[in-house]
Formats: structure tokens, C-alpha cells, sequence
């Protein structure tokens, strides 16, 4: 395993959370093997790691994820489900050793429980044959960065949705339940449906995913009644040091440890002959985070809950906690807890190879045995066995499994999806052969009770692709959801899309109660020049508009036109609710043919810039022409008709004039030197007529553009049509 280097992009669809697109489903470890859990979905742009572990049977950067098959700056967020290192213990190599700059997301216990697991894993990383794959500081640090989540609650990433819920596997094990832009995604990692003596089933969540990614540790296994395997546990225990022999128990230190623990204990406190025969807790982690049990009590299940109110049912009475192997005084019949589960290495280790030759002795392997290690070997009944000093010894110690593994079983997996019902399923965790077998299984039972469903069992590094049609739906809130609307009638609200992709139908009033928006507005003015009376502006719009409004001086319009006040201030109208017309009389020392101006006032919004639109329109037509140009273009006809070339071009200029004076202000022209004057807001412009040539001289360069390009579209109005581009 080599550190990242430039990575492949995703195969995924070009649309985002509003269209179809592709859901790519990425195994980096946990494809077709137990170990390095660590699944990268990809959608609408957002990438979510889902675990980030190692593998139990190798060391170093080869116990990795293939992590060079992406781009982990791209990375939004990081999600661990629970505390076991095939699914938490690369959290800090992937931190702090590669450009990963995403969140990351574990529950309050795991989180506790993480940083005292990989302490220790630091230090038995450095002095074991492995390589240390990072540091203390390496692992405060990403303590420090990682953020926690409790059980049903939802945290938005940047537009993914994460809602955490309880998995039962262990203390603080979680599923998570991803949603980009509609499509939800659950990702169970380890979990189980069933209670054991310690933690609740695995929730079943309320909404119905689109993809489920599950474990398939046992394939199409299943477990014994909680009763049967506790009673075979017990009994095997009993007879190994009955008959004067020594009791193995390799386990996780933490997890599967404390539910044997609690069975044993309750055992010896029933059977007195047993008090003289040790049980130690070979595990000082297991030991200091047992603190970490006492302080998380509320999330365990009930039967814990109602001992806790009596006594802890966490402090021991027939157990005795030992730091290392040396203290370890080995006379007599004894069991002995010692991790790791896997028999790699550690205390179980060497416990394994002191006791193995003895036949009165027993291990008794409770966890799930990873293929490749120690423990799945012994499982197949070996004659001999190699040292890690490479000496082969004989294995005469009983061997056997019973299986306390909180992981799902086909039962309980195939209920779990019957209850979700999702239209696609990846199974990861576990081996090839069972998980093919699971898959075969799972498709024959959807099949047999018509449920659509496709299964897929990747390798490493071999990606999925689902097809996505994104749902379009709202939820309504607010005062839009106050009462119920009429089937197939229409719901009018503003429609706010989250960065989930999550929609909400509300009035805007609700804008500031349910999301992070305020709603505002847009005021629009616009002014128009008058040429005729106001009197008649107003009759048209009158006629036009039914309960135009009005307030000032001018008094009532009645049909001839004609003002029943006699006053000289302006007025101002109130058009269709929505419009606001302010009329300014000229001042006297405005031009003659002034007959002042109107200026429009809205709030933008579609109803009101259709009336705006409309008034307008009104307003220009009661106005008619500019003044002096129905006489202008008379006389540019007649000089046309005339050949008089002349006539034309001082009829022209008097068609200009009236123009600009429409849309400037006061305008008037000296025909003699072929010269128009414009008064704009006391800012002068005077326009030349050089041999056809026009020339635009303004101290303000702004306003000399405006009218140079008024100019161009006037003349380029006036100027013959080429009929050649009709051709």
C-alpha cells in the first residue's frame, strides 16, 4: 500500500440532485473480505467515506484501504460507525497523511472509545513486527477534528444529509443513513437485530432507502438461540476446569468481552464450586475503558438499564483484571480473557502457545475468525501449529466456536430488507464464498414474495453503478400545511430547495421561521415625459383600468376629459393595487409643448410588472406623437416625392429633434447650421451635422454615449430599406 498519489475520477452521472444520475458505491476495503471496512459513495458531486479501517491479518500500509483509488481531498465527510479497528483505525493515517480536508462523524461512546483503542494500537503497532502508521499526535489531532452525532439526530454536510442510527453491534455503533438530493442511501456496518444481555437491537428506520449497503459476515448462517449458545458456553467452560484445565477466551477488548463477561459472572455467582477457579481480563484497555461502559449506560438496553438502578452490573466480583502475561501466575485450573480475538499476536498469543499441547486445556473462539489468521485456522482442526519463533508444536487443546458475534445472520438480514424494502442492495464484509451464497439466497426469497430488488457483491476497488431517478416532492410547511388541500387542487407557495436537495412549499411570510431566507423586494420607477394633458392620460387609464385611484389636487376626470378642480400641484394615482402613478406638472420655465412628466412606481413581481407593462403602454399612446412630428415627416414626404434632397435632410433633422426631445427632454434645432440642442437634466448636448456626418459634443461622457447610440438606432430607422438582403 503506497501513500496517495493522483487518483481516478468518478464514474458518475453529469446531472445533479434535480435529474436522473448515478450513484457510484466504491469498496476501498471490506469487498469480498472481513477487514479494512471503508466504502466511498459518490453522487450530485458529494463523496462520503463510509469506516475507514484496517485488516486484521496484515501490517503496516498493506493492512490499508486502497485509498490511491480516489481523490481524498474530495472527500466531504467521513463517517465511523463504531469503535473496532477494522473500521475505525486508519481514521488517523487518512487525517493526518493525505489530503483528506472533510468532516468527520462517530457517536459520543465511539468516539470515546477510539481514542483509548488506537492509543493502544499506536504503541503495540511501533513494538510489534508491523510498521507505526502514525503517531499519538497524529491520532490527537484527529480526535480533536472529528465532531459527534447522537442517535436519530441529522447533521447537514454541505448538502448531505447524515442521520445516525443505533446498529446494537456494539457500545455506540451506529448505521448511517446518507441523503444527497433525495436519494437516501443506509449503511448498516456491523449490526445486529438482536438483543443480547447488554445492548438494544439495530433500529429499523422510518424512511424507506433507495440503496441499502449491509454487512454479510455470516452469509447465509444462523446463530443459535441466545439461551442454547450461552448454556453451551458455560458448560464447555465448566468441564475444561472441572477436569483441572486452563479456559482460553481470545475476544475484541472491548464489545463482545463485556457480554461474556457479564454471562460468566452471572455463572460463578450461581455455582459456588467454582469460586476457587480464577477468570482474569488479560486487557488493560478493556479494563480503562471500562469507564467509558459505566458513563454510556443510557445507551445500552433496558435489562442494563434496571441492574444499574441496583448496582453496576459492570463491577465484578469473580473477575480480576491482569496487566500482561508476566504477571500472570500460571498454576491451576483458570479462564483467561485475552485479546486480540484473532490470535495474532499479544497476550492471547502467548497464552495460546503455553497451553496448546495440553489436552485438558480449551479455547474457545466467540468472535467471527477473519480468514488468513491463527483463529481461523485452528477452527479447521490442525494437527500442529507454528510459533512465532517458527517452531511447529502439537495442538492438543480442545477447540471450539460458539459464536457470540454481534453481527446480522440471514435471518435477520433478510428481514431487515423485507421491512426496508430498498430496490437495491451491496453487500460488503464478508468472505466471497458466503457472501455469494447470501446474495443467491437473498434474490431467490425477493423473488419468491415479488419484491423488485438487485443485489451486488463487489470486490475491492470494483465500483458499483445505480441508476437514480430523483424524486420531486415538497413538503409542505407552515401556514401552506394548516389545512389540507383538495385532491388534484393547487398548492401556491415559494418552493425552497436545501443543500440536501430537500424541498419545502411555504408562504413567504414563513421564509424566516423554517428556513435561513428573508424575503425582500425589488421597488422599480420609471418616468415618462408628457406631451398632452394629464387629463387625458388619466381618462385612458381610467378606461383602461377599473378602480384607478386617486389623491391631490386635480379632482375627478369625467368623460370629456375636463378637471372638476382647477389646481396646479401634481397628483397621484393608485393603479390596479399594485401601480403607483405620481404626476409633476412642468415648471414655467420648462419648453412649451411640455405638459410635465409621470413617474411609474411598483414592488417588482409578476401581477405588477404586467400592469407596469400596461400603463406604460397606455400612457405612450395617450401621448401620440412627439410634438412637431407629424409636420416633420409630412415635409420629408413631400421632399422625398419632390427629388428635393435639401427638403429632406432639414426635414430629417427636425424628425431627430422631435425624437430626442421625446426621449431626452427640451430639444430644438437651428437649421441654418444644421444644429440640435438637448437640455438633459441641466447637462448640455449639442449635435452637429457635418455633410450627413453627425457629431455628439457633451461634457459628460456618459450621457454623450447615450445619445450617440439613440442617434444611430433614429437614423438607421430613417434610412431607405436595402431590399437586396430580401434576396
Amino acid at each position: 500500500m503506497s501513500a496517495p498519489g493522483p487518483k481516478r475520477k468518478a464514474e458518475e452521472g453529469a446531472a445533479g440532485p434535480d435529474g436522473d444520475a448515478v450513484v457510484q458505491v466504491l469498496p476501498l476495503g471490506a469487498g469480498q473480505e472481513v477487514g479494512r471496512s471503508c466504502i466511498i459513495v459518490r453522487y450530485g458531486g458529494k463523496m462520503v467515506m463510509l469506516d475507514c479501517g484496517v485488516h486484521p491479518g496484515f501490517f503496516g500500509l498493506a493492512s490499508l484501504p486502497f485509498f490511491d483509488e480516489v481523490d481524498l481531498a474530495e472527500v466531504d465527510v467521513m463517517l465511523v460507525t463504531h469503535f473496532h479497528l477494522d473500521h475505525c483505525a486508519a481514521v488517523p493515517y487518512v487525517t493526518g497523511h493525505t489530503p483528506f480536508r472533510g468532516r468527520v462523524l462517530m457517536t459520543h461512546a465511539t468516539k470515546a472509545i477510539v481514542h483509548t483503542l488506537l492509543k493502544d494500537f499506536v504503541k503495540v503497532s511501533r513494538g510489534g513486527s508491523g510498521e507505526g502508521l502514525y503517531t499519538e499526535k497524529d491520532l490527537d489531532a484527529a480526535m480533536e477534528k472529528t465532531e459527534v452525532v447522537d442517535f436519530h439526530q441529522t447533521v447537514d454536510v454541505g448538502g448531505v444529509r447524515v442521520t445516525a442510527y443505533r446498529a446494537g453491534h456494539v457500545l455506540g455503533a451506529a448505521m448511517f443513513q446518507v441523503e444527497i438530493g433525495g436519494m437516501r442511501l443506509l449503511y448498516t456496518g456491523d449490526y445486529s437485530r438482536i438483543p443480547d444481555r447488554h445492548m438494544p437491537p439495530a433500529d429499523l428506520p422510518d424512511q424507506r432507502p433507495h440503496i441499502v449497503v449491509v454487512e454479510s459476515t455470516y452469509g447465509v448462517s444462523r446463530h443459535l438461540p441466545r439461551e442454547e449458545r450461552e448454556q453451551r458456553f458455560v458448560e464447555r467452560i465448566h468441564t475444561a476446569v472441572a477436569r483441572g484445565g486452563r479456559v482460553l477466551l481470545p475476544v475484541v477488548a472491548l464489545g463482545r468481552a463485556q457480554e461474556l463477561l457479564l454471562i460468566l459472572e452471572e455463572y460463578w455467582e450461581r455455582h459456588p464450586e467454582l469460586h476457587g477457579v480464577p477468570i482474569y481480563q488479560a486487557s488493560g484497555l478493556a479494563r480503562r475503558a471500562m469507564g467509558v461502559y459505566q458513563a454510556y449506560i443510557e445507551m445500552m438496553n433496558d435489562d442494563i438499564k434496571a441492574a444499574f438502578t441496583v448496582a453496576n452490573p459492570f463491577q465484578f466480583r469473580h473477575i480480576s483484571h491482569l496487566k500482561s502475561a508476566a504477571q500472570f501466575d500460571d498454576v491451576g485450573p483458570c479462564v483467561v480473557m485475552a485479546t486480540p480475538s484473532m490470535l495474532q499476536s499479544g497476550v492471547s498469543r502467548e497464552l495460546f502457545e503455553a497451553w496448546c499441547e495440553d489436552p485438558r486445556n480449551c479455547v474457545v473462539i466467540a468472535d467471527f475468525a477473519v480468514q488468513g489468521t491463527l483463529a481461523r485456522d485452528i477452527l479447521g482442526n490442525p494437527s500442529e501449529v507454528m510459533t512465532r519463533n517458527g517452531v511447529k508444536v502439537p495442538l492438543r487443546m480442545q477447540v471450539d466456536a460458539i459464536s457470540f458475534s454481534a453481527h446480522a445472520d440471514f435471518p435477520q438480514t433478510s428481514e431487515f430488507l423485507d421491512a426496508l424494502q430498498p430496490p437495491h442492495v451491496v453487500l460488503v464484509h464478508g468472505e466471497a464464498t458466503e457472501m455469494a451464497r447470501l446474495k443467491k439466497a437473498l434474490e431467490q426469497h425477493a423473488a419468491a414474495l415479488g419484491i423488485p430488488r438487485t443485489l451486488y457483491m463487489p470486490k475491492v476497488t470494483q465500483p458499483v453503478l445505480i441508476e437514480h431517478r430523483a424524486e420531486r416532492a415538497a413538503k409542505v410547511v407552515g401556514r401552506l400545511g394548516e389545512k389540507a388541500p383538495s385532491q388534484g387542487g393547487a398548492v401556491r407557495g415559494l418552493l425552497v430547495q436545501g443543500r440536501g436537495g430537500e424541498r419545502s412549499l411555504l408562504h413567504a411570510d414563513d421564509l424566516p421561521r423554517f428556513t435561513k431566507l428573508h424575503p425582500g423586494r425589488v421597488v422599480q420607477r420609471q418616468a415618462l415625459a408628457l406631451h398632452r394633458p394629464f387629463s387625458e392620460v388619466r381618462l385612458a387609464l381610467e378606461m383602461m383600468f377599473e378602480g384607478t385611484q386617486g389623491a391631490g389636487d386635480l379632482g375627478r376626470v369625467d368623460a370629456a376629459g375636463s378637471s372638476s378642480g382647477g389646481g396646479s400641484g401634481g397628483v397621484v394615482l393608485r393603479i390596479g393595487g399594485t401601480v403607483t402613478l405620481a404626476y409633476q406638472p412642468s415648471s414655467g420655465g420648462g419648453a412649451a409643448n411640455s405638459h410635465g412628466s409621470a413617474v411609474l412606481e411598483w414592488v417588482s413581481g409578476s401581477d405588477a410588472d404586467m400592469v407596469a407593462d400596461a400603463v406604460v403602454a397606455v400612457v405612450l399612446q395617450a401621448a401620440g406623437a412627439p410634438p412637431g412630428m407629424e409636420g416633420a415627416e409630412a415635409a420629408r414626404r413631400k421632399a422625398l416625392a419632390a427629388g428635393d434632397t435639401g427638403g429632406v435632410e432639414a426635414a430629417e433633422l427636425s424628425i431627430l429633434t422631435a425624437l430626442l426631445g421625446a426621449q431626452f427632454g427640451p430639444a430644438r434645432v437651428d437649421e441654418d447650421q444644421g444644429l440640435i440642442f438637448v437640455e438633459v437634466d441641466g447637462q448640455h448636448v449639442v449635435i452637429a451635422n457635418k455633410g450627413g456626418a453627425f457629431k455628439v459634443e457633451c461634457s459628460d461622457a456618459a450621457l454623450r454615449g447615450r445619445v450617440e447610440r439613440a442617434l444611430g438606432r433614429m437614423r438607421a430607422a430613417l434610412s431607405p430599406l436595402d431590399l437586396g438582403d430580401l434576396d
